[in-house]
């Protein structure tokens, strides 16, 4: 008659993985450990082994490489700025009803400027120029969102004039936008 084991095998066989689990660590770390005796080429000399000259030298070196170092950090996020960070974008908007053109003041919520005229135009572009803080500013003129025959083409030219020379495009939900003018 066949009799089961008295002792079951698993009882040998985890310890034995285990053992051989940590073995397998090891031999991925050997690559890492060093000779015992050879010196890294890597490691930095003694400080008892230089003569003072040698370590103002160093030091000079460390604090040139450190002004590079952080002269090239600015560099870098000035150029990692995004597009929207170096754009203030100032919305104008056109009323349906009457074609005029109106801006919104910032500061104040529910404000609405109508722009009249070229003089009126120069101030607000002057104004977004002082409070974009170094952004270029683009103006962004929305057409009204229902149709109502408005803006009129003899508007829309004027517009155009008023911001000629500054970045400008018109929001057209009905058509192409207009060209964008620099």
């Amino acid at each position: 008659m066949i009799r089961p084991p008295s002792r079951s095998v698993t009882r040998f066989f985890i310890p034995l993985i285990d053992v051989l689990i940590l073995l397998f660590c090891i031999f991925l770390l050997m690559p890492f450990v060093g000779q015992p005796g050879t010196p890294d080429p890597d490691a930095p000399e003694s400080a008892a082994q230089l003569t003072p000259d040698e370590l103002r030298q160093k030091l000079l070196d460390a604090e040139l490489k450190a002004a590079q170092d952080a002269a090239e950090i600015a560099r870098l996020q000035a150029a990692a700025l995004t597009p929207a960070n170096r754009v203030g974008v100032r919305v104008l908007e056109i009323d349906a009803a009457t074609g005029r053109l109106f801006a919104f003041d910032p500061d104040a919520a529910d404000t609405r400027q109508e722009v009249r005229d070229q003089s009126d135009a120069q101030r607000l572009i002057d104004q977004g120029r002082r409070t974009a803080k170094g952004k270029d500013v683009f103006f962004l003129l929305l057409y009204p969102r229902v149709r109502s025959g408005f803006p009129e083409q003899p508007q829309v030219e004027a517009y155009r004039r008023w911001f000629d020379g500054v970045p400008h495009g018109f929001d057209n939900p009905w058509g192409q936008p207009g060209p964008v003018k620099p």
